[in-house]
């Protein structure tokens, strides 16, 4: 975190990453970056959400650096209440090493990381991103 920058800007700054790359796969027409203050999320778990076929409808919250167990339990919880027609999951962007992409797996409300970075590069990260959700071969 660079010295001026508050802990909101940090995630404001890591939300607007999400969303690019979410853009780059599915996008930008298709990818919201859902406003904390609007009522387009009822539940307080979506910061970007992306839809297109023929991919599933990504729910997407962005945290920085951590999602300890606690957490994981608590948004469980959340993620359990959608239809099977959504992907919940959590992004969290691990300061100087890059991203790890969890989805929710449902057993017993557990998350499964399914990409983890090992790079900041965003080109780099966008081509995983592609590659874990089958882009190259019609989705997942």
């Amino acid at each position: 975190m660079s010295s001026g920058e508050s802990t909101n800007e940090k995630g404001e700054r890591n939300e607007r990453e999400a969303a690019n790359i979410l853009g780059r796969v599915y996008g930008k027409g298709n990818v919201d970056k859902v406003d904390a203050y609007s009522n387009t999320d009822p539940l307080g778990f979506i910061d970007v959400l992306a839809a297109k076929d023929p991919w599933p409808v990504r729910f997407v919250q962005v945290k920085t650096n951590r999602f300890p167990p606690k957490q994981q339990l608590e948004y469980a919880a959340t993620a359990d209440k959608f239809d099977e027609s959504v992907c919940p999951e959590v992004w969290v962007r691990v300061d100087r090493e890059g991203w790890r992409f969890y989805e929710f797996v449902g057993e017993p409300g557990e998350w499964h990381c399914y990409l983890e970075m090992d790079t900041c590069d965003y080109e780099a990260t966008v081509e995983a991103f592609r590659e874990a959700v089958g882009f190259y071969g019609g989705g997942t």
